[in-house]
């Protein structure tokens, strides 16, 4: 339990230090019953040698509080006096803008706003309060207040945009549309300096651009409508279009990498890797497997904007492998589609469920998967056959000998 803190007096102090000095008392003793820390009572011993009995005197803590106490006394009568000549202030102004009229409108003549000026400046020096305050008792906001500081002793003067249209003459006009249609190639700035090099007609670009959009001859530099969501031409044959994309796989809490390769007609995995990095490098080492598999192919690669497709190296692997390239629009993986399905798939079917433990065991997964992927699962768009009949050509065979009567099934 927290022993209570003892404020012993002079007088007790004294009392204290003369049973030691005179009666021999022990400090350990005097410590304990009074319940002091000997430091203390060293620091009283010390003091008491030193300037005697009054060291304990409190005349001048008493001095220093009644010095406090007359600040703060004056610190109040200064308050009121601030709020007493505010409240003065206040109803000043409210007068004086009975005389100035109304401040907040869009056109105060400029003797009124100089007044005005004058004022704010006069008493804010004289009654030491702030000019903001000043300024939201005279209802005029900071922005005009502090524009019409800047614009001190000038008078009033029109300072905004005149419109320049009226300035110019039904001839000019006639003439910069004349000039223009004799020479529709060229962009309204050309057309104005041209004009003034032949003294046709002497305007600024602006001008010549209004006459212009007025009278409907100003085209925009891209009138094509945007190709954007209406995708590729499909391909009818098998490595046409080979899709190539890199997907993250969580395996334990590691991120790795998945690079497919997709061939657009028939849904068929071409090559599949998956590894710890994905650099330019790899892509085009995967993408060199995947050709070494069909030599004779010469696909399109469909890839999105990923560093790894947009590098220099990587066009230069392409056009020396004989194959093109192609980059779906940004931000829009529908133009890849094809494998991004594929890849939502694989981690939805095989990777999730199955939980593989380490690199190896994903790869023998996703091998296991694709195989089947390929060669064993209908695909529905490509009418429900396995991408390896799609792959080969077989699937018109395969409607025959289905006996589904008149029913065909889906093409691409």
């Amino acid at each position: 339990m927290r022993k209570k803190r003892h404020n012993y007096s002079p007088e007790e102090k004294v009392f204290i230090l003369k049973r030691h000095l005179v009666g021999r008392e022990a400090v350990s003793d005097l410590c304990d019953e009074y319940q002091l820390q000997p430091k203390i009572f060293y620091d009283w011993q010390k003091q008491f040698f030193e300037k005697g009995a009054s060291a304990f005197a409190r005349e001048g803590k008493s001095k220093q509080q009644a010095e406090e106490k007359r600040i703060r006394e004056l610190e109040e009568k200064l308050r009121r006096k601030h709020e007493v000549l505010s409240e003065l202030l206040e109803e000043h102004i409210q007068l004086k803008k009975r005389t100035w009229g109304a401040l907040n409108g869009g056109w105060v003549p400029h003797d009124t706003r100089d007044a005005v000026v004058d004022f704010s400046r006069r008493w804010s020096a004289k009654a030491e309060i702030p000019t903001n305050r000043l300024i939201v008792w005279l209802g005029v906001a900071r922005s005009k207040f502090y524009a019409w500081i800047g614009r001190y002793g000038k008078a009033n003067e029109h300072n905004g945009l005149i419109p320049r249209d009226f300035w110019l003459e039904s001839w000019e006009q006639e003439a910069i549309i004349r000039f223009a249609l004799d020479h529709p190639l060229e962009g309204y700035r050309r057309l104005t300096f041209m004009m003034l090099d032949r003294d046709i007609v002497a305007v600024s670009p602006s001008s010549t651009w209004r006459v212009l959009a007025k009278a409907g001859l100003l085209k925009k530099w891209n009138r094509k409508n945007s190709a954007k969501g209406n995708g590729f031409v499909q391909p009818l044959r098998p490595h046409e279009h080979w899709h190539i994309d890199v997907s993250h796989l969580n395996i334990c809490g590691t991120f790795y990498y998945l690079c497919s390769l997709l061939d657009g007609c028939s849904r068929f995995i071409v090559h599949w890797e998956i590894r710890e990095q994905m650099t330019e490098q790899d892509v085009e080492i995967i993408v060199q497997r995947a050709k070494e598999k069909y030599p004779e192919a010469r696909p399109r690669i469909i890839s999105d904007n990923g560093p790894q497709f947009i590098a220099k190296d990587f066009k230069e692997f392409i056009r020396l492998s004989g194959m093109t390239h192609v980059r779906t629009s940004p931000y829009y993986p529908q133009s890849n589609g094809k494998l991004e399905r594929f890849h939502a798939t694989i981690k939805g079917e095989c990777i999730r469920p199955g939980v593989p433990l380490s690199l190896d065991d994903a790869r023998r997964m996703v091998e296991k998967f694709i195989a089947h992927y390929n060669n064993v699962r209908l695909h529905s768009a490509i009418g429900y056959v396995a991408p390896v009949d799609k792959l080969s050509g077989r699937e018109q065979e395969i409607f025959q000998k289905s006996g589904t009567g008149n029913w065909k099934r889906p093409e691409n």
